[in-house]
């Protein structure tokens, strides 16, 4: 063990920086919780090369005096606090002394600032922690720090930075989210190369128009308010209902007096509120600001302030899952039919200002000519019948049992069944051929009779099921050919954020080996042009629905190898594109979804292993009634 010395002031921002600079986007927070604190109404983050090159924050808040500025750059120096008790009740973004300092000690860093009513600003330049230059400045009003260069005398660090996409896209989704957290607040990020806007939020203190700014009109225009009080605590923002149900939680937001944080008791109580609601998998997006007294709140548990302590977690867990049980008890929740959105072929892709999402008032409405729910095209295929090549090529267990001579089926079907058994047990798809259709129950189960059965499908896992194989089968037939897609009448345009753009662009070639024809449309937009075939002369999929099932099941998934499966990737559209409960279907429709159903390989699953069809004989009807004992 050497000896004990005492480390350089270098050393020691330099160590101070790894708490809270690890990249361009925790620069860029630092930076703005500074501007926040300096109660800034407007705050503008200039990018080059993803921030790495160049990032610079101006706000139009309070400003510094020259002596102050100066301060600002030195180890352990804030305004934040002046005694041990402030760290009890802090009511800023942050306190960091070090955060300019460690920031200064990685960089080339530049800080103007001018106090309100002063006469002049001040101007001080720093390289890897070292005053270059101090001296005085003609500026506007408030604060604008520029850091040049990042890490660039720590080439450890900066060899772990990824492309100037990634981190410029976690620079977005990061001022996105305290975009989110302060809508009080106008924000613009800017990329200086080509001068594009890639975000811009009115700061009209309206969340509402924060989200649509931040999520784009789609998610926005599917969110319903929530509100709710449990004293102390007061909950307030705005959630999605089931029918817009995401694959994951990556739109889902807590606010903490204005402090975006990360909580296992907020998202557990997210998660309770909607498991009666919600299919398995499947979360809805919110974002809910909570107020509490900053007493009964620690936010000094996590370097860069993302967690928080709280007097007492059960109330903390109450406060959220009465607010979103609330909201989902008193809204609709049957699904809305909503037309998608599409573009005519004579815009131009090369156009921003015709699409951009980033203006405050609501785009003029896009022509539109079906709904979200998928177009159920069954007829078509049950009119025509399938080639025997195909249906040489149906394997499985159930299929050989579908088979097997009609003295088998007869025999299996005069077996008595046991009084205990409920009769759900799995029907061969012969025994449908011909069944009557008599109606729906609850517009989720479609009632069939048969031979003095009753059969019950459920729509969904029927559809879902249908879609499936016919994806499957067309792929794998006509990927040799390269006849995987089906050219949309006309392109349909989705939203998407600056994560889902990156992840997009580095795998554009997985999405068109799959069928899908798409490419970026400005800095927010996807244009899909043509999706997967399913093999009939009509489209059944929603495009953007089936798009987004593949770009979030795909982005959630930590193997690389399994992300754009083809089995995975098509049970996700098939699951995403497919009727729900409560789309009613008229009785060609049921009927026709039913002769599809009896052609397929497996038509007694749906992709997710759960029954599509279930029995009640009417032996087992008159003992429930008593008619026999």
């Amino acid at each position: 063990m050497g000896t004990i010395h005492k480390l350089d002031n270098q050393t020691i921002n330099s160590i101070a920086a790894g708490e809270v600079v690890e990249r361009p986007a925790s620069v860029a927070k630092e930076l703005i919780d500074n501007a926040l604190d300096a109660g800034a109404s407007i705050i503008r983050i200039s990018l080059e090369a993803g921030g790495i090159k160049l990032l610079e924050v101006e706000d139009d808040g309070s400003g510094m005096s020259a002596a102050d500025a100066a301060l600002s750059l030195e180890s352990h120096a804030t305004s934040k606090l002046t005694s041990l008790d402030d760290l009890l009740r802090i009511e800023t973004m942050g306190f960091r002394g070090e955060a300019l300092a460690s920031i200064a000690a990685v960089s080339r860093l530049e800080l103007r600032s001018r106090l309100i009513a002063s006469d002049t600003g001040s101007r001080l330049l720093v390289e890897g922690g070292k005053l270059i230059s101090s001296e005085s400045a003609g500026m506007k009003e408030g604060t604008t720090v520029t850091v040049r260069d990042l890490f660039f005398n720590t080439p450890a660090r900066y060899k772990f930075l990824k492309t100037d996409r990634a981190e410029g896209s976690a620079v977005v989704d990061m001022v996105g989210r305290l975009a989110l957290a302060r809508p009080d607040v106008s924000f613009r990020v800017r990329r200086i190369e080509d001068k594009k806007d890639l975000l811009h939020t009115p700061g009209n203190n309206d969340l509402l128009s924060a989200i649509y700014a931040v999520f784009g009109r789609e998610l926005a225009e599917a969110m319903v308010a929530v509100e709710h009080t449990v004293s102390p605590i007061k909950v307030s923002g705005y959630m999605t209902m089931p029918a817009d149900a995401r694959h994951n939680r990556s739109r889902q937001l807590f606010v903490v007096n204005q402090r975006v944080i990360q909580s296992p008791t907020l998202r557990s109580a997210a998660d309770e509120a909607g498991k009666t609601w919600f299919m398995k998998g499947r979360f809805p997006a919110l974002v809910l600001h909570l107020s509490i007294p900053p007493e009964l709140v620690d936010v000094n548990v996590h370097p860069q302030k993302s967690e928080i302590r709280v007097w007492d977690e059960k109330i903390l867990f109450r406060s959220v899952y009465h607010a979103l049980q609330e909201s989902l008890s008193r809204e609709e929740t049957i699904k809305e039919v909503k037309p998608y959105q599409q573009i005519a072929e004579d815009v131009s892709v090369k156009s921003d200002e015709n699409i951009s999402e980033l203006t405050y008032r609501k785009p003029e409405e896009l022509p539109a000519s079906r709904s979200n729910r998928a177009q159920i095209t069954f007829a078509d295929s049950a009119a025509e019948a399938r080639d025997e090549e195909y249906a040489t090529k149906r394997v499985g267990e159930e299929d050989k049992e579908s088979k097997q001579p009609a003295t088998s089926e007869v025999a299996a079907k005069e077996m008595p069944s046991s009084p205990s058994d409920e009769a759900v047990r799995k029907v061969r798809a012969s025994d449908l051929a011909g069944a009557r259709y008599i109606g729906s129950l609850l517009e989720t189960y479609l009632l069939f009779e048969r031979e003095d059965s009753l059969y019950i499908i459920d729509q969904h896992a029927a559809h879902e099921r249908i879609l499936y194989e016919k994806l499957l089968y067309t792929f794998h037939e006509n990927k040799e050919e390269g006849r995987l897609s089906q050219t949309l009448l006309l392109p349909v345009r989705i939203n998407v954020n600056a994560g889902e753009m990156t992840f997009f662009a580095e795998n554009i070639d997985e999405f068109t080996r799959l069928g899908f024809e798409c490419e970026p449309f400005g800095e927010t937009s996807i244009v899909i042009r043509a999706v997967p075939s399913s093999g009939s002369s009509k489209n059944e999929l929603d495009p953007a629905a089936a798009f987004r099932a593949v770009l979030e099941a795909a982005s959630e998934q930590s193997d690389p190898e399994l992300a754009f499966r083809d089995t995975e990737v098509f049970h996700d559209i098939a699951c995403k594109a497919a009727v729900k409960a409560r789309d009613r279907l008229s009785q060609n429709e049921a009927e026709a979804l039913l002769n599809s159903l009896l052609e397929l390989d497996n038509p007694y699953h749906c992709p997710h292993g759960r029954p599509v069809i279930i029995r009640k004989s009417r032996n087992e009807l008159e003992r429930m009634f008593g008619r026999i004992v």
